[in-house]
Order: structure tokens, then sequence, then C-alpha cells
């Protein structure tokens, strides 16, 4: 079980970082500025630090904390239609994350929550995904 989101964001940056097709995954507090990175770089996946708040519902006697990540997903493509590349990139990381939803061990489940439209104009695209990820606290390091 995750110690702390920071174990589990670390898993989640390994993992997606896994996906077919991407080729840099970053962790950021900020905005990316994506103009700090070149052609060679993308796919790039930014995971915004994420929203935490206590789980409502006990299924336990131990604390369970949820998290709300969203990821940024930034590709290139030299065409009118982006929509071939969307839907691989999007296919690829919810086959990663449905393939290994409790990260490791580190979350009890991570869903995917939404996932946005294309945003950009040629040849930079994005898109966004919301996940939601859900770990028990540990009691003896809080």
């Amino acid at each position: 079980m995750a110690e702390n989101r920071r174990e589990l964001l670390a898993y989640l940056a390994t993992l997606l970082g896994t996906v077919a097709g991407v080729i840099t995954v970053v962790r950021t507090f900020i905005e990316i500025d994506i103009t700090n990175y070149n052609e060679a770089e993308l796919p790039l996946i930014a995971i915004k630090e994420p929203r935490e708040t206590p789980k409502t519902e006990m299924t336990s006697m131990r604390a369970m904390q949820d998290l709300e990540i969203q990821l940024k997903v930034f590709f290139v493509v030299w065409g009118q239609n982006p929509t071939d590349a969307y839907e691989t990139l999007m296919k690829n990381i919810r086959n990663k994350l449905g393939n290994d939803f409790t990260l490791g061990g580190y979350a009890n489940k991570t869903l995917v929550k939404d996932v946005s439209s294309v945003f950009g104009e040629m040849p930079l695209y994005y898109f966004l995904m919301d996940l939601d990820s859900e770990y028990y606290l540990d009691q003896k390091s809080v």
C-alpha cells in the first residue's frame, strides 16, 4: 500500500512512460510550457499536481484518500485530422491503466473518469484525461 501520494504518482509516471507511442512523462505543479520541449520529445504526458480529498465512505477502519489526477497529453500531427493519433494514444493509455488499475499495489483503484476532445491546431494538439484514484493512508507514517 502507498505510504503517501508521492509513491503513487511516481509509479503512475513510470507506468505511463511505458505506454506505446509516449516519449516523455513529466510531473508538474504549474501549467506546462510546451514550448520548452521539441518535437522529438512528443507525445508528452503532463501529470498535474492532483487534488486530494479524504474519502467519505469508509470501507474499513483505515483512512482512505481520493486523488483527482489530470493528464494533459500533447502530440504532433502534420495533417488536418488528428483523430487517428488521438484515438490511438487514448486507447493505449486506457489499456495500460486498465491492466494495472491498482498501480502496482499503491492504489485501491484508478479509473478514467473523463476524456476531453482534441484541442490545439496543426501541428500541436492535446487532450485532457481525468483519473480518479483511491488509496489507503499508511497509519504508521501519518
